[in-house]
């Protein structure tokens, strides 16, 4: 019988002391990144269904706030890079206001990564992005969107400012 407690006694311990590694192991080494703050975001049309559209940069400033995997945020059109390489930047009170909601996925053994939907209150209609990024580092994060904006794909790149 005391031969059974004791095992008992050892079991409970050895699960405490495990759980224990494991839970400083997530927290404090490998913790998730917090992307909370500013960014310079960067998008590039590769496809589109109207021909302008193509290989046109446009730049956002975004403001992001993560909570755990949940992630809200806006931000402004802040200009379009065109394809000569000429930009046509946007005065404050003429900039497109966009929404963001997304989450944030947590990988151990590969880099995480974050989803977002974008809604884009454009000056002649509402339209809304898809976009899916692979955290490089706490400040920099590159991927793909989809927007219904001229049906367009292309490439995304966000620098924390």
């Amino acid at each position: 019988m005391t031969c059974l407690i004791n095992d008992i006694i050892t079991t409970v311990i050895s699960g405490i002391v495990l759980t224990l590694i494991l839970f400083l192991f997530k927290e404090y080494l490998l913790p998730k990144k917090n992307i909370t703050g500013e960014w310079k975001t960067k998008l590039k049309i590769k496809e589109s269904s109207f021909n302008p559209f193509i290989n046109l940069g446009i730049e956002f400033k975004i403001h992001l706030l993560q909570n755990g995997n949940e992630i809200i945020g806006s931000g402004e059109k802040i200009k379009d890079i065109n394809q000569d390489g000429s930009e046509t930047v946007f005065e404050r009170k003429k900039r497109v206001k966009i929404e963001i909601s997304g989450y944030y996925e947590k990988k151990y053994l590969r880099r995480s990564k974050v989803y977002f939907n974008v809604i884009e209150n454009g000056t002649e209609r509402e339209s809304r992005s898809t976009y899916v990024i692979t955290v490089r580092n706490k400040k920099h994060l590159k991927g793909t969107f989809t927007s219904t904006a001229g049906d367009s794909v292309g490439t995304v790149e966000m620098v924390k400012l």
